[in-house]
């Protein structure tokens, strides 16, 4: 299926998405590194870490304001609030001020806006698919988030040291161009559900309660969090490490230190996930899917929790090649799995609450700062090794031993 017989949501989604990614990769992967410098390693450890805690419970809200009003006009407040806030991050970060605690605490604005826009916006755009175009979807909503992030990291790895500044410009601006858009084309037919409770606190509790309930569900969303959390460990934990343990020195004549091998490795994820995305579906289709899905997953977490100790340039390079492959193979399949356990009657609701996935990732990852620490890199291999071999298992009991909760409940 082409990019152009997508439905108008789903390519508003994606290309926003990706205008919104590249630059906010440039600057996400470095703030555990930046409160690191600044504040030092434990109050960077601390902010990261609430940064995600104050996230995920606004989610929450999120996805009950979702469920029961117009979903456009929930993603449009948050919006709005995430420009205001990179707008004050951007006065605050600039050299001449450098205030590192009110960019922390803008930072926190960040996460609320956020917690209101994931749940509607995917919410608005689930509902825009059909069961034939999903997977194509996500390949493609896959190929582009990888090609995204990357980019932005090699932005970041190149500008992060002296153009800070320039970046959080470019992410304000881009932010209020992908809000006029989708304020002026996203097509949002659902009007809310007055069913659910007016208190926005009792309805969050009993939205919760039904996805609490839904035990195949809960599974997956552990499993997912613990799976993501060894690569979320490369935007605090191996970044630190990478930049203090790294030896500086010359390739093909330019100078490369721990923050800029951290981006080469983005760079080859980028050329191996455009090059080969599509070749690689194309080619497992002849192959059971649960098969690949756990190959992929077995190579994903091995390579992360190897580079957690590693500060060799040729063995890093080798562990980048692993992970993207065994992220092309098991990440198109987690995603439409992910949609098949969603309840339709609260969709939002539960992708808030699936919001534990990376918000939950987000923290082990943050505490791996302060962890490895006290630690050392070798055992952080196999901190991180242990949570995602248990990532995978979970998986594994929720999709293909576990019954679907509506099944049961008949």
């Amino acid at each position: 299926m082409k990019f152009n017989d997508f439905p108008l949501n789903v390519r508003l989604r994606l290309v926003c998405g990706f205008c919104i990614r590249i630059v906010g990769s440039a600057i996400f992967p470095f703030m555990a590194l930046y409160f690191s410098e600044e504040l030092g390693k434990v109050p960077a450890g601390i902010i990261m870490t609430s940064f995600v805690i104050v996230g995920y419970l606004t989610g929450l809200f999120g996805g009950y304001f979702s469920d029961r009003f117009n979903r456009k006009v929930v993603l449009q407040i948050g919006q709005v609030i995430q420009i205001i806030c990179f707008l004050g991050m951007t006065i605050a970060i600039h050299p001449s001020n450098n205030w590192a605690l009110i960019v922390a605490i803008l930072y926190f604005g960040h996460a609320i806006s956020n917690g209101l826009n994931y749940p509607a916006l995917e919410a608005i755009v689930i509902d825009s698919m059909e069961e034939s175009n999903r997977k194509a979807i996500y390949v493609y909503d896959y190929w582009l988030v990888n090609l995204a992030i990357a980019g932005g990291v090699m932005l970041g790895g190149a500008f992060y040291r002296d153009h800070r500044f320039a970046l959080f410009i470019g992410m304000t601006v881009i932010l209020t161009v992908t809000t006029i858009i989708l304020q002026r084309f996203l097509v949002d037919t659902y009007t809310g559900n007055r069913s659910t409770p007016s208190n926005p606190i009792h309805g969050v509790i009993e939205n919760y309660k039904i996805a609490l309930r839904d035990r195949r569900w809960i599974t997956f969303v552990f499993g997912s969090m613990l799976v993501f959390s060894t690569e979320f460990h490369m935007a605090n934990y191996i970044g630190v490490h990478l930049a203090e343990s790294f030896e500086s020195r010359q390739i093909l004549g330019i100078p490369v230190d721990g923050v800029r091998m951290m981006a080469f490795m983005q760079l080859e994820n980028t050329l191996l996930v455009v090059a080969i995305t599509f070749a690689v579906t194309a080619f497992v289709k002849r192959f059971k899917e649960k098969t690949i899905f756990f190959i992929g997953l077995s190579l994903y977490i091995t390579a992360y929790a190897a580079i957690t100790s590693m500060n060799s340039f040729i063995v890093l390079t080798v562990l980048a090649i692993i992970f993207t492959i065994g992220e092309l193979l098991y990440s198109p399949i987690r995603q439409v799995k992910q949609v098949d356990l969603l309840d339709p009657e609260r969709r939002a609701s539960y992708l808030a609450f699936g919001g534990l996935t990376f918000h939950g990732a987000k923290l082990v990852a943050a505490a791996g700062i302060v962890v490895g620490a006290f630690i050392g890199p070798v055992l952080m291999s196999g901190y991180m090794f242990v949570f995602g071999a248990l990532g995978a298992y979970l998986y594994y009991v929720s999709l293909y031993k576990m019954q679907p909760a509506r099944q049961l409940a008949a």
